[in-house]
């Protein structure tokens, strides 16, 4: 019986130091598969310098798309959600955000491929050809601003290189990233026209977030301790250097 409480107490005590970090490949420089199969990113370094400092072991959590990885944050299947995720007005409503990287966007930036198309100066423009769809990865900040208004078709697409090929072979009539994704983008496609377009206050992001239950809001605590602790020690400056993003 004793040994048997104690394996119990062991296996106890494992859970708790586990860190489950919900994310999804697919989405350089945050978060990619290498050649050998292995996540690699900003995000995930960023992952695993956090889970040191709360002196947990790291578990990472393929769910495939932002509304799969909020519902197991609601249903508290993983203890965080790490992916480059915008804090917005409305997402604050529903979780905790702990901020980690980049600025502050007040206006988003749409990608055209060889020509900006005239009469365009608001996102609202955008949907004056209901045949050329505007592409947004599912359930991305992006696509809840491009929800706001009315009229504008949206083609959810699973990575950015695909929302490219959909401007590129004319399918689409644009498509919006993330600006730190930009650089990394224009270089590989030359050809593709960047306009930035202003966000009104309600859509506005206050940078990349940390996602966690609100239900769970000592585990807030600990991770925001943590972030200004490796801002601080310039940890997260040294990553933003190594994967480009500054």
């Amino acid at each position: 019986m004793k040994k048997l409480m104690i394996l119990c107490l062991l296996s106890l005590k494992l859970f708790a130091d586990d860190f489950v970090v919900g994310t999804t490949s697919g989405y350089a420089p945050f978060v990619s598969l290498d050649a050998q199969g292995k996540y690699e990113g900003f995000d995930v370094d960023l992952a695993n310098l956090l889970a040191q400092k709360l002196r947990k072991k790291l578990i990472l959590k393929d769910l495939g798309s932002m509304p799969s990885l909020m519902l197991a944050l609601k249903q508290r299947k993983i203890d965080a959600l790490i992916w480059a995720v915008s804090i917005t007005e409305d997402r604050l409503k529903n979780i905790d955000m702990v901020y980690y990287q980049g600025n502050k966007m007040v206006e988003m930036p749409f990608l055209f491929w060889n020509k900006i198309p005239e009469g365009i100066t608001s996102i609202a423009d955008l949907s004056k050809d209901p045949k050329k769809p505007i592409c947004a990865e599912a359930g991305s900040f992006q696509e809840d601003v491009l929800k706001k208004f009315s009229g504008i078709p949206i083609k959810n697409v699973d990575k950015i290189t695909d929302a490219i090929m959909e401007i590129k072979f004319g399918k689409s009539l644009a498509t919006t990233v993330d600006p730190s994704l930009l650089p990394r983008y224009l270089a590989q496609y030359p050809e593709i026209k960047v306009l930035n377009l202003p966000l009104p206050l309600n859509s506005q992001s206050f940078g990349n977030g940390i996602g966690i239950n609100k239900a769970n809001s000592a585990l807030t605590s600990q991770v925001k301790q943590a972030i200004e602790e490796l801002a601080s020690e310039g940890k997260i400056a040294e990553l933003e250097k190594k994967w480009k993003l500054r």
